[in-house]
């Protein structure tokens, strides 16, 4: 059985740790991955009436940082849940997890418990990709666990005794969803155009299986054809706002069999298109899962709206869909047709549809059965990440700095 790892975070005077099993909570839709964790604090700090509070914030920024300093805010919180970690309230205590239990028998005496559970109608965590170069907060929804000392929940938190953690919320496709794979065809002018994926749903790192079929009956030719992935992002807080990009995706031979002569029927075929944040990154805009620092993420996935996600409160929400072009060159109307899909992660318990570039938390955040956890060894790991292509490095502790957010 391989060893747990537990995330950790210090405060800048190192007499507040925090420790997390993970930092990346699902959302089935029906109910969201609790946030358990132990805090540990030096009795020191908190033998002059002093408190420990531990809060959940979600929060929408969608104006620059910098601005915040001369009094405008660009930043809307969307969730904010708060517990007293010490001394315990006896309404807010839980019944400890086996990951609790086994860091409290490590952490000895001085270490606290805290449990939230995020509820389902909050959006998932998504930003907005920069520019290369471009510095501070990018815009988007992100979440964060603050833990500080006071002797009051109102009293302003000392910088010295706080620690803060960037969280990532994100949805996962349903494993029980049975949606018939998108298809459509279009017959404009003599010209019929035929088209249809493989399926409804695609994991990242999957490529988009795209089957067309022509028959050009018309007395104009047609000179090839253009597919292209294309994220719309519609921003839903503050102002309405929506944008369409175009996903680079690896070349492909798309025009063989080209061009398709004035009555030239039967022409079939398969083209498979892989979106993959690796060949976007240059792309301002573009809508990511929640990037944290220190490590590398994914193209954001499809969002998935439950009964009690309102839309004005989704944030960011996320769709795709294959653009097919059939071009007849100059004075005639090309030919377009669109077919949407779902670009998502699978089910934690579907390990045969990853991929090697396939990104997830799971890889991050091993699921392990919580009657396993128990007899697991732990280790303890600064709160940082390695990079995406080498997920094995997690087997051992990691060196880096203790300043992520």
């Amino acid at each position: 059985m391989d060893a747990v790892r537990i995330f950790k975070k210090s405060s800048l005077n190192g007499r507040v740790t925090v420790f997390l099993g993970k930092r990346d909570f699902l959302d089935y839709l029906t109910h969201v991955d609790p946030i358990d964790g132990v805090v540990l604090v030096d009795p020191e700090c908190v033998k002059d009436s002093k408190k420990i509070y531990v809060q959940v914030l979600g929060a929408f920024r969608y104006g620059r940082e910098d601005l915040d300093i001369i009094g405008l805010s660009f930043r809307k919180d969307l969730f904010s849940a708060t517990i007293q970690a010490y001394p315990p309230v006896v309404e807010q205590q839980k019944p400890l997890t086996p990951l609790q239990e086994k860091l409290l028998g490590v952490l000895g005496p001085n270490a606290y418990p805290f449990f939230f559970e995020i509820p389902p109608n909050t959006p998932s965590s998504v930003t907005l990709q920069q520019s290369p170069g471009e510095d501070g907060k990018p815009c988007g929804v992100d979440y964060q666990l603050k833990t500080h000392l006071a002797e009051s929940l109102d009293d302003k938190p000392e910088k010295l005794t706080t620690v803060r953690m960037a969280l990532r919320k994100l949805t996962y496709a349903p494993s029980d969803e049975r949606v018939p794979p998108p298809s459509a065809e279009i017959n404009k002018n003599g010209i019929k155009l035929d088209a249809s994926l493989g399926k409804e749903k695609y994991y990242h790192g999957e490529s988009v299986a795209v089957h067309i079929s022509i028959d050009n009956a018309s007395n104009k030719t047609i000179k090839k054809i253009k597919l292209n992935i294309v994220q719309k992002t519609m921003v839903t807080l503050h102002v309405l706002c929506e944008e369409e990009q175009e996903i680079k995706v690896p070349d492909l031979n798309s025009q063989e069999g080209f061009p398709i002569r004035a009555g030239q029927t039967g022409f079939a075929k398969t083209y498979h298109l892989m979106p993959l944040l690796e060949n976007n990154r240059d792309k301002r805009g573009i809508a990511l899962d929640g990037k944290l620092k220190h490590e590398d993420t994914n193209l954001a996935c499809s969002t998935k709206m439950s009964n009690c996600l309102q839309k004005e409160n989704a944030g960011i929400i996320v769709s795709y869909k294959v653009v097919i072009k059939l071009v007849l060159g100059f004075g005639s109307n090309d030919v377009i047709l669109e077919l949407p899909f779902t670009l998502t992660h699978p089910m934690p318990d579907s390990p045969s549809t990853r991929t090697n570039s396939y990104r997830s938390s799971v890889a991050d955040d091993p699921i392990i059965p919580s009657e396993d956890i128990i007899d697991d060894d732990l280790v303890f790991q600064e709160f940082n990440r390695a990079p995406i292509a080498e997920p094995e490095s997690f087997k051992d502790p990691i060196p880096g700095e203790n300043n992520d957010k």
